[in-house]
């Protein structure tokens, strides 16, 4: 009952206003306060442990190196490639919009700074080319999620962290994912595209393939590097962080010669204004699920369904009716941090993988940003188009049903996230 009570506690805070962080830590002592053999030592100890982490560095590392790439010139490159490969087809900004997304994602790991990089240069030339401005705002708030589909992903380092799973494992078993997902949206952007033909204008030809290749060469390095060095076992996923780090920092300024010492500034202090939410919620997050955890939540929640319900696909389908509503409601760092060790117990006696599990979480959450009211890549887009957050949710209807479309394939199909780890080794 008093676990309940800390619940309940969490989301009336939430309700009222209070910062997600400090809602977190609040519920986390109030166990102990109400008699529970918890105490505030421990919860401070509990986030002082999980702020003491290897991996944990590597969020701070991937937001820095997303800075980084945006101010320095690579994320423009990027989407200029796409846009030179899909531009020749129906739709093909639209496409090559998706595309630069997850070219982005590979090395910010963030949808909203995903959504702001891509979407603050993609829309204006989406108008200019006769796609309608609802659409346009939409899409780049759908493909935005890819930001964290895609490997390098901060939801999946904190889960890792949380569930004590290879960080190396979620980045690998997240390709095919999020190639499934990216492909949805690519196949609506060409729908779209055929559609309007009357008046959407094409980019074939504006620039060559091979001159875009050239112009992008140090961008497209960039994740190909990164990941390439995690999955061959270079390097760790904190190590890719830092490397990335150093090697945008150097094309930006030695290469590109779009970012001086002097921006450097300005870039550690909006890394610094992102980071330290994160910490602090990782930190009184991992507080609360270690006093959940020693109230025996898990358990009991584990018992009760196991009594209730005896179908895996069911239980998969209540998970994700479940994480999909907390993710509309609930800030995703937070969401992992508490609810995974409390599902995670509950779905492992149904042969339910860790890793696959993990694709599962971070899916859910991701749509997340694309559904009100918490939606962050909703409100970031409209902040670049002026449209209101009603008007892009009418046009975000169908995107996000492939979003769930997408989400169904991965939960139904384990092995479109386990086959290349299990190649990994």
């Amino acid at each position: 009952m008093i676990a309940v009570y800390a619940l309940v506690f969490f989301l009336v805070l939430l309700l009222l206003s209070v910062p997600v962080a400090f809602a977190l830590g609040y519920a986390a002592f109030l166990p102990g306060w109400l008699g529970a053999p918890t105490n505030a030592g421990q919860v401070i100890r509990s986030i002082v442990t999980a702020l003491d982490s290897f991996p944990l560095l590597a969020v701070p590392l991937f937001i820095l190196a997303g800075e980084i790439m945006t101010q320095g010139g690579l994320a423009k490159r990027l989407f200029s490639f796409a846009d030179a490969i899909f531009g020749r087809f129906r739709g093909g900004l639209a496409m090559s919009t998706v595309v630069a997304c997850m070219l982005f994602g590979a090395i910010s790991g963030s949808s909203p700074a995903t959504v702001a990089a891509i979407g603050s240069m993609a829309v204006p030339l989406l108008l200019r080319r006769g796609y309608d401005l609802r659409f346009s705002t939409a899409l780049i708030t759908a493909a935005g999620t890819l930001g964290v589909i895609v490997p390098p992903s901060i939801p999946m380092i904190i889960y890792g962290m949380s569930a004590q799973v290879s960080v190396s494992a979620l980045f690998i078993g997240g390709i095919l994912p999020a190639c499934v997902i990216g492909s949805l949206l690519m196949v609506y952007a060409h729908i779209y595209g055929r559609r309007h033909a009357g008046r959407i204008t094409s980019s074939a030809g504006t620039v060559s393939v091979g001159t875009a290749f050239r112009d992008s060469f140090w961008a497209l390095i960039a994740p190909i590097f990164v990941l390439g060095g995690i999955y061959a076992g270079a390097f760790t996923p904190t190590e890719a962080a830092a490397i990335a780090c150093v090697y945008g920092a150097f094309v930006a300024m030695f290469v590109f010669r779009e970012l001086s010492l002097r921006d450097m500034g300005q870039v550690l202090v909006n890394t610094a204004l992102t980071i330290a939410p994160i910490l602090i919620i990782a930190g009184t997050g991992a507080a609360l699920g270690r006093v959940l955890t020693l109230l025996q939540v898990p358990a009991a929640i584990g018992e009760f369904v196991g009594g209730a319900i005896d179908d895996r696909l069911v239980l998969l389908l209540l998970v994700n009716v479940i994480l999909l509503g907390v993710g509309m409601v609930m800030e995703t760092l937070s969401a992992i941090i508490v609810l995974t060790p409390i599902l995670l117990p509950v779905l492992a006696p149904y042969g339910v993988d860790p890793v696959h599990f993990g694709l599962i979480m971070v899916v859910n959450l991701a749509i997340g940003f694309a559904t009100p009211p918490v939606g962050v890549n909703i409100y970031v887009a409209s902040g670049i188009t002026g449209l209101s957050v009603v008007q892009i949710c009418r046009g975000l209807i169908v995107p996000v049903a492939l979003l769930i479309v997408g989400l169904i394939v991965i939960t139904y199909w384990p092995g479109l996230t386990l086959w290349l780890p299990s190649l990994a080794g």
